[in-house]
């Protein structure tokens, strides 16, 4: 009997999971690394931790099972980010991380220079901390380090190169850097060319599920498995939460809600959105794309609120007790209104120096009122995403609920009201880690389609229905809240 490993490298730790070929769960690890913040406004990671914790990881759930055959292993990562490597697959630096915002100034002339041609070949405005901006950054800023690099790759990509594979990377996790044609599946030459940076320096693309090589013999030693040890190409966090949480079909939407806010729904051709507000990039399942909304402050705006504002020294708040103080509010929370724009928004505005507020705030309202507001604004975030969607005409047939946020009952009777439709929950633990193994098994032909890997593998709960009697508060609440970021433009930092 084989096994299937799938390793998701996120930004504060790395987990991996092994799979027997029923697609059951025989075991799962973790470990952490640090962020490093040399200076304001970098965000760095050190390679080699990386592959440091994950072969730590990788041996506590091989020596977990007696038998270490593997069939295949795959990856899912953190994405946007910038890894050099040397002609002798050495780092010339520290990985510059999607949360990098060095390159503001690079972000600006990009989006100015290439403005016509942003949306009909890579699908996504720019952002500080995408690959294309931060690698035109390390150019004009440290042309020393540009000049020692051989190849550029994404994080979990370096994971192959340890594993004993060539430098390559896959459709799904490459069409996030902006230096990509979404439409070709490959690299952009006429953005690479427009930007002058080095065509030699990207390595190949291949889709998600395509084998690309085997785990070199010395690396099999060291773990010490046995079997064909396939490497699959993997894909982005992203698109492996939603593998795991089974979204491969148009129709279907995955929010989740972690300490940013996505949304991502698979669609069967490249549709872009003119006004740029969502991203669209290629999906993990062969010839689908997908649209990508981010609210960059979800979760972390209630964990801002309960941190930095209710525990002090004496008291530390939990969780589940302002969740049961928040459901004795009532909807709309008498009209306070919270946005979530604490560190800036991406969706819709695209606005780094967007701030949050609390509009409306009363002597009545207590603290349960303004968890509730909290809960109630983002999730209004999160609809701007959907709204986003529909107008691109792509109806939501499906909505599952995935992160820390979907852990709150009433956060789930909200977010689903606002939508007004059902959301469910995966049984899954570790959905992006899983959505890797699923690549695994897929690419190395053990299940013959993604359906049939969502249907052997994916179990939901029962869903949480929206209460109608909230219907036409929240769709008052959502216009008001709509009309709230352009009175509020004016009175933002400039």
């Amino acid at each position: 009997m084989s096994s299937f490993i799938g390793i998701d490298l996120g930004t504060q730790s790395v987990k991996v999971v092994l799979y027997d070929e029923a697609g059951h769960l025989l075991s799962l690890a973790q470990r952490d690394y640090p962020l490093l913040t040399p200076q304001i406004g970098f965000a760095e990671q050190d390679p080699e931790e990386w592959w440091k914790q994950t072969f730590s990881a990788l041996q506590e759930v091989l020596y977990s099972v007696s038998n270490r055959e593997i069939k295949a292993i795959s990856f899912s990562g953190q994405m946007h980010g910038l890894v050099m490597l040397d002609n002798n697959y050495k780092s010339v630096c520290p990985a510059i991380i999607w949360a990098d915002q060095r390159s503001e100034k690079e972000v600006h002339f990009i989006r100015e220079k290439l403005r016509s041609r942003l949306a009909p070949i890579a699908g996504s405005d720019i952002a500080t901390g995408f690959m294309g901006a931060s690698l035109f950054w390390v150019k004009n800023n440290r042309p020393d380090l540009y000049n020692k690099t051989r190849w550029v790759m994404l994080p979990k990509d370096y994971l192959k190169i340890k594993l004993g594979l060539p430098p390559s990377s896959d459709v799904a996790d490459a069409a996030s850097t902006l230096l990509f044609d979404i439409n070709q599946r490959n690299w952009s030459e006429e953005i690479i060319k427009e930007l002058d940076l080095k065509s030699s320096l990207f390595p190949p693309i291949y889709e998600s599920a395509q084998i690309i090589g085997q785990v070199s013999p010395s690396v099999q030693k060291e773990l010490e498995i046995t079997g064909d040890a396939f490497v699959i190409a993997g894909a982005g966090d992203q698109h492996c939460a939603a593998l795991g949480n089974g979204i491969i079909n148009e129709g279907e939407v995955l929010i989740t809600i972690g300490t940013g806010g996505q949304v991502f729904t698979t669609i069967q051709k490249p549709i872009v959105d003119s006004l740029l507000r969502i991203h669209t990039f290629c999906h993990a399942v062969p010839q689908t794309w997908h649209l990508l909304g981010a609210s960059l402050c979800a979760g972390l705006s209630l964990s801002w609120f309960k941190k930095s504002v209710l525990d002090n020294n004496h008291h530390t708040f939990d969780y589940s007790t302002l969740d049961e103080e928040a459901a004795w509010g009532i909807a709309g929370t008498n009209g306070l209104i919270f946005l979530p724009y604490l560190i800036g928004e991406r969706t819709p505005h695209r606005d780094s120096l967007a701030r949050g507020a609390f509009i409306n705030l009363h002597l009545t309202h207590q603290r349960g009122d303004m968890v509730r507001a909290i809960m109630e604004g983002v999730s209004m975030a999160i609809k701007d995403s959907v709204s986003i969607f529909e107008e691109l005409g792509i109806q939501g047939k499906k909505f599952i609920f995935a992160g820390g946020g979907a852990k709150s009952r009433l956060w789930r009777s909200i977010l689903s009201s606002f939508l007004e439709h059902p959301l469910q929950t995966t049984k899954v633990k570790e959905e992006a880690a899983t959505g890797a193994a699923i690549l695994a098994m897929v690419g190395s032909g053990h299940f013959n389609s993604f359906n049939e890997a969502v249907e052997q593998m994916i179990r939901y709960d029962s869903p949480v229905n929206p209460q109608d009697q909230w219907f036409p508060v929240y769709r008052e609440r959502y216009q008001t809240y709509r009309s709230l970021y352009p009175a509020l433009k004016p009175f933002f930092p400039q």
